[in-house]
C-alpha cells in the first residue's frame, strides 16, 4: 500500500465509518479498506448506548483492516458538530512601516487568536482564516508576498469538547491506537464538497443526517458559524411509526419509498411489507406527516442561522447527509420552508458518491492532505499553535 495511505474514522448519528485510502489520479481517491456499523448513535452531545461504543468502534476498525490486510497504527478522527464550538476571532498587525508580509507575521497573529484561558473545557483543533483585508481595503486569502503597513485578518477557530476528546482518546488506546488526530467533520466537509471560488462569499451546508442536523457557514478557509441540533430523518421514521400505528421498521421502509413532489388523491397508496404481505398505507396521511417534520427541521436551521447573524445575508443554501437528501422531493419541501432554494452536493467520487458519504470522504480528503510531504502553510499554523 502506498506510504500516504490514510486512516480515517467518520463518527456520525447512525453509523460509525472506517476508511483506508489516498490520493488517486486526477484528484480522485484509492480505496483499501472499509468498516461501517450502525450503532445507538448521539444525542445532544451525549452517546447512547455508550458502554457499546467501543465494541462498535473495535469491530469497524477490524473490518477495514481486513478488507485492507493492513493493521491501523494511527487514526484521523472527525469531530462531529455537536461536540464542537465554534468562534471568529479579528485580529490586526500593524508594521509601521510598509513591507511584505512573512509567514511569521501570520504565525504571531494565529498565537493570539487562541484565547485558551477561556477554553478550559474545550480543545483547539482547528485555526483557518476566513479573510485578510490589507491597508488599502482588499481582501486576500493569499497575503504572504504582499506589501502593506497593517493586515486585519479574520479567523476562524474550531474546538473540540475535552471530554469527548479524552473518551475517544481512552477508547482508542484500549484497542492498541495511540496515534490520533482530530479533524473538524463540517468544516472538512464543506472544504472538500466547494471549490475555493464558492468559498469567496458565504454559503450555508446543511448536513441532515439521522439524529442530528448540522448547520455550517463556511467562507474561505474557515467557518463563520457551527451549530447542530438533535432532529433528522430518523425522526420522519419515528413519526410514521407513531402516527400511522406501524413498527419503525416498517416506516423505514415507508420512508425509503415517500415522493413528495406530487399531490397524491384519497386513493393514492404506498406499500409495506408486514410478516411477508403487502400492505397499503395512504399517500396523502403519509407525506402529510413527512412535511410536518421538514417543516420543524427548517425552522431549526432558521434559528440555527438566526443566533449567529442579527439579520440573515443572503448567501447560497446546500444539503448533504442522509436525512432528507434520498427523500423524493424531500429538498423541494425543505427549500420552501427555510424559503432559499437548496442544491444537493454530494461527494465527487465513483464509488462514493451519495451524500452521506460527505463527511467521511472530506475527513479522508483533509487528512491525505496532512499527510502529504508538501504540507500547506495553514496545515503548519495550526499543527504549531495546537502543539504548543
Amino acid at each position: 500500500m502506498p506510504k500516504i495511505a490514510v486512516t480515517v474514522l467518520d463518527i456520525g448519528s447512525k453509523s460509525i465509518s472506517v476508511l483506508i485510502g489516498n490520493r488517486g489520479v486526477n484528484d480522485t481517491f484509492v480505496i483499501h479498506g472499509y468498516g461501517e456499523r450502525e450503532y445507538a448513535g448521539y444525542y445532544e452531545g451525549e452517546f447512547l448506548e455508550e458502554d457499546k461504543l467501543k465494541d462498535v468502534v473495535s469491530k469497524t476498525i477490524n473490518d477495514a483492516q481486513s478488507s485492507a490486510g493492513v493493521t491501523i497504527d494511527k487514526l484521523f478522527v472527525g469531530v462531529p458538530a455537536d461536540f464542537s464550538y465554534c468562534k471568529t476571532k479579528t485580529l490586526t498587525q500593524t508594521f509601521g512601516q510598509r513591507v511584505k508580509v512573512n509567514d511569521q507575521d501570520l504565525y504571531e497573529m494565529y498565537q493570539r487568536a487562541d484565547d485558551f484561558e477561556n477554553m478550559k473545557d474545550y480543545v483547539l483543533i482547528s485555526c483557518t482564516p476566513i479573510s485578510f483585508v490589507l491597508d488599502d481595503g482588499r481582501k486576500t486569502l493569499k497575503p504572504i508576498g504582499q506589501k502593506t503597513t497593517k493586515i486585519t485578518a479574520t479567523l476562524s477557530l474550531i474546538y473540540a469538547e475535552k471530554t469527548f476528546i479524552e473518551k475517544i482518546n481512552n477508547l482508542l488506546k484500549s484497542i492498541g491506537i495511540t496515534t490520533v488526530e482530530y479533524l473538524s467533520s463540517p468544516l472538512c466537509e464543506a472544504l472538500y464538497l466547494l471549490p475555493q471560488e464558492r468559498r469567496e462569499e458565504m454559503a450555508v451546508v446543511v448536513d441532515c443526517g439521522y439524529i442530528e442536523t448540522s448547520v455550517a457557514v463556511v467562507k474561505g478557509q474557515g467557518l463563520v458559524s457551527l451549530k447542530s441540533f438533535s432532529v433528522g430523518g430518523g425522526h420522519i421514521s419515528a413519526d410514521l411509526m407513531e402516527c400511522l400505528h406501524i413498527t419503525f421498521d416498517e416506516a423505514e421502509q415507508l420512508r425509503k419509498q415517500l415522493v413528495l413532489s406530487v399531490v397524491p388523491s384519497e386513493s393514492d397508496d404506498y406499500e409495506i411489507s408486514k410478516n411477508g404481505t403487502l400492505i397499503p398505507v395512504s399517500m396523502k396521511q403519509a407525506n402529510e406527516i413527512t412535511c410536518d417534520r421538514i417543516e420543524m427541521i427548517a425552522m431549526l436551521i432558521k434559528k440555527c442561522l438566526q443566533k449567529d447573524f442579527e439579520t440573515v445575508p443572503p448567501m447560497p443554501y446546500y444539503l448533504t447527509g442522509g436525512g432528507i437528501s434520498y427523500i423524493k422531493g424531500g429538498k423541494e419541501v425543505l427549500s420552501n420552508y427555510i424559503g432559499v432554494k437548496l442544491t444537493v452536493l454530494c461527494p465527487n467520487d465513483v464509488h462514493m458518491s451519495k451524500p452521506h458519504y460527505s463527511s467521511l470522504l472530506g475527513i479522508l480528503d483533509k487528512a491525505i492532505k496532512q499527510e502529504t510531504k508538501t504540507k500547506s502553510f495553514w496545515t503548519v499554523i495550526i499543527e504549531k499553535i495546537i502543539k504548543r
